[in-house]
């Protein structure tokens, strides 16, 4: 059996117009949205009259594809992030309404933070004015010895300058995927009262396990802070020159929590409970346990886009496990981007989801066909090569993103991935049993194993070979080379099933090749 047909993969096409059609109507509008879809549907109404009468598929362009695209393009309007009231007073002085969001940080002298501003004093007429729930990035002075150190759902009047983002570059990436529209610096704040919510609660409770593992936040604990990325995805206490070095080693997806992670807690929790399948409807109790259980993680981590897509792959890998049935990986993977973009469809411009995802395809598409090529007798160097052929098919699905995102180009992480198969692993184990048990000697023996892994890290970093920066890649070169991994990737597979069904083959015959010539005369 071929491993992508389109029985097995119904999804891929779906998942595809669904993309396309948030990313046009991000760009351009639902105006040019409307005239590409009436211009494609014409082309394949064209082309179906005049050249392929007999070919069924042209219903399913049709139909499907121009289904999700439509349905793309409206989420993608109907959560569209309006810039308009931060527009409309930038550089103005006002006082403000809001509330704080997030854990705020001091750097130097601004104790920086996001929050929700819901309105203003008109300078005028003293009226409150509404804005809409304007999301924007505040900046508190602390040298003025009045205001208070902020706290997470913190509802505050102050009293400050808005400054409205740029539409391009950072500014464009954090409005679309964060929503946030602008910056504030703030020179007088009154905590007027304090909202209680469940994700001021979670947060807080983040911020506890994660100073529980930096032990003394007074230092500069840079093994503390690679263990508090890792369990719980807070990254705020990495040193900045640490993380430009995992960066350039090519290591960088360590630090934010992701596939890997999430599956690293399903297999530990498989390996806990695994014991529950002996039991009558055991394997039910299983599987709600553990899809329970990442979803907690994934609350715990930050619930970032990696994560999601991670939690909703394992908990329908668990489903399947529970019906003893099989689906394909790479459907599994469109039905879990379909449900986040669902939520959120401007997470396809995150640069995790996009990672993420880049990184899954190539893992997916490419492992086992170039496992057929070449595979080692020896069951040690079978599975360090088997962990080196994952680095490698997930970057040849990401090179192109960090190229067009970082500039850079990078060697050492194909070196370094054997490794943190052995680091990764007992950095997350050992920091999560610590969080829950509290002993001491767990925390020491994580703590070496981290900073041992810090000093590889650094000693990569420091060699010149390892990485090209400087590089200037545009989206079209971006895409350009796309475009040449996914026609290798559907000729390495086509090669790989000279024998049964292709994806691009016929459905509806045995023979694609063949029903395609005779719909072609």
């Amino acid at each position: 059996m071929a491993r992508f047909t389109r029985a097995n993969t119904p999804l891929l096409e779906p998942t595809i117009a669904f993309m396309a059609g948030i990313a046009v109507c991000s760009a351009w509008g639902v105006e040019v949205s409307s005239l590409l879809l009436g211009g494609f549907s014409g082309v394949i109404i064209l082309i179906k009259l005049l050249f392929f009468r007999q070919i069924a598929s042209w219903q399913r362009l049709l139909g499907g594809w121009s289904l999700f695209f439509v349905v793309g393009t409206g989420l993608a309007e109907w959560q569209r992030v309006d810039p308009t009231p931060a527009v409309e007073h930038h550089g103005e002085r006002l006082t403000f309404l809001g509330r704080v969001e997030n854990i705020p940080q001091v750097r130097g002298r601004w104790e920086r933070s996001t929050a929700t501003l819901y309105c203003f004093a008109d300078s005028v007429s003293g009226d409150w004015m509404p804005l809409n729930e304007l999301k924007i990035n505040l900046f508190v002075d602390t040298s003025v010895r009045l205001n208070p150190r902020l706290r997470i759902g913190d509802l505050v009047r102050l009293r400050g300058r808005l400054y409205a983002a740029d539409s391009t570059g950072y500014d464009l990436y954090m409005r679309r995927t964060r929503g946030i529209s602008g910056r504030c610096f703030a020179w007088s704040v009154v905590r007027i009262d304090t909202d209680t919510t469940w994700s001021t609660r979670v947060e807080s409770f983040r911020n506890r396990m994660g100073n529980k593992l930096l032990h003394d936040s007074t230092k500069n604990d840079a093994a503390g802070g690679i263990m508090q990325a890792l369990a719980i995805g807070d990254q705020s206490e990495i040193d900045p020159q640490l993380r430009q070095h995992y960066a350039r080693s090519g290591v960088a997806h360590l630090l934010s929590v992701s596939g890997l992670h999430v599956g690293i807690i399903f297999l530990i929790l498989n390996l806990l409970f695994g014991w529950l399948r002996l039991v009558r409807r055991g394997y039910v109790a299983l599987g709600v346990l553990i899809i329970l259980s990442l979803c907690g993680y994934a609350v715990l981590t930050g619930l970032s886009p990696s994560v999601i897509r991670a939690v909703v792959m394992f908990s329908l890998l668990q489903i399947e496990l529970m019906l003893s049935r099989y689906t394909n990986s790479l459907n599994t993977l469109c039905a879990a981007a379909l449900l986040i973009l669902i939520g959120n469809p401007y997470t396809l411009y995150h640069i995790g989801f996009q990672l993420s995802f880049a990184a899954m395809v190539g893992i997916i598409t490419l492992y086992q066909p170039l496992g057929r090529l070449w595979m080692p007798r020896s069951t040690v160097l079978r599975w360090l090569w088997s962990l080196t052929l994952v680095g490698i098919t997930a970057q040849i699905g990401t090179f192109p993103l960090v190229m067009y995102h970082f500039g850079q180009l990078q060697f050492a992480g194909l070196l370094l991935n054997p490794l943190i198969w052995f680091t990764v692993p007992t950095i997350i184990g050992g920091s999560l049993l610590y969080l829950a048990s509290g002993w001491e000697w767990v925390y020491a023996s994580t703590h070496a194993v981290t900073e041992w892994q810090n000093s590889i890290v650094d000693r990569m970093a420091s060699q010149s070979w390892i990485a090209v920066d400087g590089i200037e890649a545009s989206g079209w070169m971006c895409g350009s080379i796309y475009v040449v991994i996914i026609v290798s990737i559907i000729w390495v597979n086509r090669r790989s099933q000279t024998k049964t069904r292709s994806y691009f083959s016929d459905p509806s015959s045995a023979n694609g090749s063949e029903a395609f010539r005779r719909a072609a005369k």
